[in-house]
């Protein structure tokens, strides 16, 4: 725990362990330190029961106002070690100073009381009963409250980290999109001009739709399969029929949610990291298995290793910006992990496909 937070008032309603403790105590200190004062009956044990009970009150009473000055003077958790010295030592002061000032008040006011048959030792281990039990009650009260207040302002602290995080890693996606959607529409504009002009049309409706998740952490996966059937037509503009993306997704499964752009940047991966051409067309899949979602293409990379087997950690294997992204915001977002799975024929990448109830869960 942060010993830094800053102490929380210690805010709760004692009146009814002070009601009920004061006089039990005050029932039991007698019985317990002073022999058997029942055997006389009850009626005889009742003016001890009382002078007891008002001498408990006295002790808790004080000592209780002697811990919550000591609190209001020393607040922090860091400054634990001097409030408990402070109020060890004003409790003890106060306690045996009432101690010595009730035995000569009940023997003044009280003389047939026979107080004789109780030593100094016994008046002062029955007068510190009340003493160690409101202590105890006070301060336990105090630090589970402190820790309350620790662990709710951890917690908060934590969220609040995430969330940036979580803001951080949203906010790259923009730049990643855009540098490469201008990429792709600088490649066309030579070659057909009024293509280019429909192309910014579905590139002004696919970046419309990231302005529109900006703010969120989830979107369902009907608006993601959109918003991905958009961004395949402008791939598909620049490569024709070399590249085939497939998106075959059940109805049942739409209401599913999945972290926002997390399908687009697994096929920019795709079209980044392998060969496209006439020769030997990319074939990307879309698909949904066991509650998750795959994106799945053929392997063949761009560079001269791409026939060798392939790496045995998928983390070692460069997917860019994007799979990064996406398994850290899942991580904030669920904790559930993604997993990629690579062979010598393929590249697949298995997304958790998150509902509303499991976000309850973990929210």
């Amino acid at each position: 725990m942060n010993t830094a937070y800053p102490a929380v008032p210690v805010r709760f309603d004692d009146r009814l362990a002070r009601l009920i403790g004061i006089p039990i105590i005050g029932f039991l200190v007698p019985l317990l330190f002073f022999g058997n004062t029942l055997d006389n009956g009850l009626m005889v044990y009742v003016p001890i029961w009382l002078i007891s009970t008002l001498q408990t009150l006295v002790y808790w009473e004080g000592n209780r106002f002697i811990f919550m000055q000591t609190r209001r003077r020393f607040p922090l958790v860091t400054q634990t070690r001097p409030r408990i010295a402070l109020l060890v030592g004003l409790s003890l002061t106060y306690t045996l100073l009432m101690c010595r000032l009730l035995r000569y008040g009940v023997n003044l006011f009280f003389p047939t009381r026979q107080t004789e048959r109780v030593t100094i030792t016994e008046e002062y281990v029955g007068c510190f009963v009340p003493l160690i039990v409101c202590l105890a009650l006070y301060e336990s009260i105090y630090y589970f409250r402190q820790l309350q207040a620790a662990l709710l302002e951890s917690e908060k602290l934590k969220k609040e980290n995430l969330q940036s995080q979580l803001e951080t890693l949203k906010n790259q996606v923009n730049p990643h999109f855009l540098f490469n959607s201008l990429n792709t529409l600088a490649a066309i504009i030579p070659d057909d001009a009024e293509l280019s002009v429909h192309f910014v049309q579905k590139l002004s409706k696919v970046y419309r739709y990231i302005l529109e998740i900006r703010d969120v952490q989830t979107v369902s996966l009907a608006d993601e399969l959109a918003a991905l059937r958009a961004y395949s037509f402008l791939l598909q503009i620049r490569f024709g029929d070399n590249l085939r993306i497939n998106i075959d997704i059940p109805d049942e499964r739409l209401t599913d949610r999945i972290v926002p752009l997390a399908l687009q940047m697994l096929v920019e991966n795709a079209v980044k990291h392998n060969v496209i051409s006439t020769q030997r067309p990319l074939t990307i899949d879309v698909l949904t298995e066991r509650g998750r979602i795959l994106v799945q293409n053929n392997l063949q990379r761009r560079n001269q290793f791409s026939q060798l087997p392939p790496p045995a950690d998928p983390e070692s294997d460069s997917t860019g910006l994007g799979l990064t992204n996406i398994r850290n915001r899942y991580q904030l977002i669920d904790g559930q992990p993604i997993d990629v799975i690579i062979t010598t024929q393929s590249f697949v990448v298995s997304l958790p496909l998150l509902t509303d109830a499991h976000l309850q869960m973990t929210a």
